[in-house]
């Protein structure tokens, strides 16, 4: 019995309080909010594959291999509805559930650093990019790498089974974001230098960088790669794949140059944040020249602490555009400088968690095209190993309570940031107030948002009532409404339902290698009768597709 009741900690009661008082919060907060784009996306896109269609192949969107993850949990809804009414709102709760799952994960890992781990597993769940609440590829890649690099950072002593569950975690990440595969590549590098090493000098390899360890890691991730193999191959052949892959990687953004791309991270990261950028930088150098250490680390962790704390008050309640991202890279500085001053470093911690989640930030950049907020929200994982190497900086100084109390009203400041713009901010509808009328069909059932966006959502399932969409009909949607995709049993005919204009030149290249999806009805959302002189609509109009104007657009049909 003794055994058992050590297991529940008064850490553990308060994780548990804390976290179940946060889920109410934000479990009211997921009914408002009309996200027209991003979040409906994610839906469609894995929609679309429960429809039938095949991954790298019908789709060509370049964030798709996320859907392979989210596939099985809209399989497991659809078991239990009929149609996608009041999916959104689904989807949101499961997303909810995916953070608790993740949080109670690195808070049990992470048994070694006592109640500080509060603080490192809560801010997780506080936290979620431009407070999108779906599972996205980047909710998910952030959640697989925090659970990778908790995973090998925390345990004492490392077993087979944590490198086998770092490999499955590795493969979730790299399927949100194929560049987190350089992580896992650069980690096998260093194993195999360490084995040439440990070779040659007879030294000690460290657990987490011998070999063996590193192929049960490969193992995991290997699990993972046959399920993705099976399910792509049951839907296409190897030949089909090649012949859309060169269409799925076009990306003008990705394609400037390695150093432009490179240099702008470095850039943006200086403009928003320009004075603890110069602040860190001043005392990373003094501690390098002070080699006999005359400077107090609590100098350093003053002077560190207070530069940060008004940038997260700026960025956390002030700043009108997308705090929620930029308010997560301030606590990432003085973090480092916490790791330097400490006497006693935890060497693992620092480059299995804090460097990894530095560099990925930087893959982050490459992966996409919102440059400083997706780099913003990414900060994440590197800021909340920050919580622990601030708490034992400031534990090896003793007893020092202004130093004490500077660090908590830091990391009070942060978190009650965190919870303001997760309730607060919104992302694509209008301020929390304004947020007044209920949907009451389609996807968005029980979603809250303005007067203006209810009625447009209302005109166009009204729109989408008089074209009659059955099973047999193929639907293109031009322009930004995903939502439509939802609210129908017609198969997608677009090369992805994320935003496509009239202008872009791969809509008939898609129906060239694609002939049997050409769309059945074309919907032009938001557009007017003016879209009828461009190349897009005679492309239509000289196969015979007849136009009409609808509420909200231009309707091409063929049916």
């Amino acid at each position: 019995m003794a055994g058992k009741k050590k297991r529940f900690t008064i850490e553990t009661w308060i994780f548990a309080g804390v976290l179940l008082l946060l889920f109410a919060v934000f479990f009211c907060r997921q009914f408002y909010g009309f996200n027209k784009n991003d979040e409906i996306f994610y839906i469609s896109t894995v929609y679309r594959f429960f429809q039938g269609d095949a991954m790298l192949v019908d789709e060509w969107n370049n964030v798709e291999l996320f859907s392979f993850i989210t596939y099985p949990l809209y399989c497991l809804v659809r078991f239990f509805l009929d149609s996608n009414e009041g999916i959104v709102i689904v989807f949101r709760m499961l997303y909810l559930i995916f953070q608790v799952l993740v949080s109670g994960y690195c808070f049990c890992r992470m048994k070694r650093f006592g109640w500080i781990r509060l603080f490192p597993s809560l801010y997780y769940f506080v936290t979620t990019p431009y407070n999108i609440n779906a599972m996205s590829y980047n909710t998910l890649a952030f959640g697989f790498v925090l659970l990778t690099v908790v995973t090998l950072s925390y345990p004492k002593e490392l077993r087979f089974y944590d490198f086998l569950l770092a490999g499955i975690f590795t493969a979730g990440a790299v399927l949100s974001n194929p560049y987190a595969i350089v992580l896992f590549v650069l980690y096998g590098v260093i194993c195999v230098g360490a084995f040439f090493y440990g070779i040659r000098s007879w030294n000690r390899i460290p657990e987490i960088l011998k070999l063996r360890n590193y192929l049960y890691t490969c193992l995991g991730a290997f699990m993972i790669f046959v399920l993705f193999v099976i399910f792509i191959f049951s839907r296409a052949s190897l030949n089909e794949i090649l012949e859309c892959i060169t269409y799925i990687v076009m990306d003008a953004e990705r394609q400037v140059s390695f150093w432009e791309k490179f240099a702008k991270y470095f850039i943006r990261i200086h403009r928003y944040y320009k004075i603890l950028v110069y602040v860190t930088g001043v005392l990373f150098v003094l501690w390098a020249v002070d080699r006999k250490k005359k400077i107090a680390p609590s100098v350093y962790l003053l002077i560190v602490c207070v530069t940060t704390v008004p940038y997260i008050v700026y960025y956390g309640f002030f700043w009108e555009m997308v705090g929620i991202n930029y308010m997560l890279v301030p606590l990432a500085f003085p973090g480092l400088i916490a790791f330097l001053v400490s006497e006693k470093k935890d060497y693992r911690l620092f480059f299995c968690w804090y460097l990894s989640g530095l560099l990925y930030t930087l893959l982050a950049h490459f992966a996409t095209n919102p440059g400083i907020l997706t780099v913003s929200a990414s900060y994440m994982i590197a800021a909340s190993v920050s919580f622990l190497f601030l708490y034992k900086a400031v534990e090896e100084q003793g007893g020092i309570r202004w130093l004490f109390s500077l660090v908590m009203v830091l990391f009070a400041v942060q978190f009650l940031a965190c919870i303001y713009q997760r309730i607060v901010y919104v992302w694509g509808d209008e301020h929390l107030p304004l947020l007044s009328q209920e949907i009451t069909e389609g996807p968005l059932k029980g979603i809250h948002t303005s007067v203006e966006n209810e009625k447009t959502y209302h005109e166009v399932l009204l729109d989408m009532e008089e074209l009659a969409l059955s099973s047999e009909d193929k639907l293109f949607v031009v322009g930004i409404a995903p939502w439509m995709y939802l609210n129908t049993e017609a198969e997608c005919a677009a090369y992805s339902t994320w935003e496509t204009l009239e202008t872009d030149p791969l809509i008939p290249v898609y129906y060239e290698i694609h002939k049997e999806k050409l769309p059945t009805v074309v919907y032009c959302y938001e557009y007017d009768e003016s879209i009828l002189e461009t190349e897009f609509a005679y492309y239509f109009i000289n196969m015979d597709y007849e136009f009409s104007a609808m509420r909200h657009g231009i309707v091409f049909s063929r049916r």
